[in-house]
């Protein structure tokens, strides 16, 4: 008799003796095995979990910030500048933007168009929080509607945004987006294929 056993990770085990000389310690190995793996999996498992509630721990609180500044764009703009800090840059693709230009706008927007509203639509693709500096990355919709004519203006940005402590609180140093096309992400196209499929 030749009997085969299948072993841990998919490793067929195959022994020339009758199962009372050598059945039962080669099966206890066997179950050794696979409760080590069955281990060594929930170990994986729970440092996955809890690393992704660590970051979520360090970026929530920068992402709150941004979630802020929404709230306010269309709403209340001469109050944007609480969350930036002095030396504060802002790039659009390849050009400087001025935070004053953008409070103005935003102005001339809401006195121009009846019942402006603006909704972000933000994924947070990585970031980190230090002592003094910190930094997101997030992939960004803007959508801004008016009752004044069936106009949906919609931009779509990667952005980058450096975080300084000034006193307690975090301020935006430096905002960085880039524009990428305008529509639902889907399998068949991927509007951050080149932010995961590096080429450089």
């Amino acid at each position: 008799m030749n009997p085969s056993l299948k072993g841990g990770v998919g490793v067929v085990y195959k022994f020339s003796c009758n199962m009372r000389a050598c059945g039962p310690s080669f099966i206890i190995g066997d179950l050794r095995m696979k409760n080590w793996n069955f281990v060594t999996g929930l170990v994986l498992v729970f440092s996955l979990v809890f690393g992704s509630q660590a970051f979520a721990a360090e970026t929530d609180g920068l992402a709150g910030i941004l979630k802020k500044i929404d709230g306010l764009t269309c709403t209340k703009p001469e109050k944007l500048p609480d969350f930036f800090a002095k030396n504060l840059v802002i790039m659009v693709d390849d050009k400087r933007a001025l935070l004053e230009n953008r409070v103005k706008d935003y102005r001339h927007m809401m006195s121009d168009f009846r019942d402006l509203n603006c909704q972000t639509q933000r994924q947070v693709l990585g970031g980190r929080v230090g002592k003094e500096v910190g930094y997101l990355l997030a992939d960004e919709i803007i959508s801004i509607t008016s009752k004044s004519n069936d106009t949906d203006e919609r931009q779509h940005n990667v952005c980058s945004y450096m975080f300084v402590k000034e006193g307690s609180q975090w301020k935006i140093s430096l905002e960085h987006c880039s524009s990428l096309p305008d529509y639902s992400i889907g399998p068949e196209g991927d509007a951050l294929y080149y932010f995961h499929n590096p080429i450089y």
